[in-house]
């Protein structure tokens, strides 16, 4: 994830592809519509709410950090260009709605093997299924 290194440029990226400067920004335009910086800074957005997502105990000043952000500054720029809110905002509400979804989850989510004779046969919410 070549993203997380905070001093990443276009110039380390056409150097590892064999290619050029206009060649690579070009077609990051074309195909996303954002330029390199925005288009960096998007997946390292991305990463940062997959890892609040694996642990919701991260503080916001860990996460920038963990994400190839050089500043917080510029880490809530970016949040708030790609997601519309802050990073705390979105970290409380993700962290109401995973708890809401851990809830709701059954103890047993597992289909249970009814008979070993015929294998691949399950017992799920009361219906037989056969495993394909």
């Amino acid at each position: 994830k070549p993203f997380l290194n905070g001093n990443l440029t276009i110039n380390d990226v056409v150097a590892r592809v064999f290619s050029n400067k206009v060649y690579i920004s070009r077609a990051i335009g074309q195909c996303t519509g954002r330029n390199f910086c925005q288009y960096v800074n998007y997946h390292r957005v991305m990463f940062a709410m997959e890892c609040f997502r694996n642990n919701t105990d991260l503080k916001i000043s860990e996460l920038w950090q963990l994400c190839g952000f050089n500043t917080i500054v510029s880490f809530n720029m970016a949040f708030r260009l790609f997601m519309d809110e802050n990073p705390s905002e979105w970290c409380r509400k993700e962290k109401i709605r995973l708890s809401k979804k851990k809830k709701t989850i059954p103890a047993r989510t597992m289909p249970i093997e009814i008979n070993s004779r015929f294998p691949g046969f399950f017992l799920t919410k009361s219906l037989y299924k056969c495993r394909i």
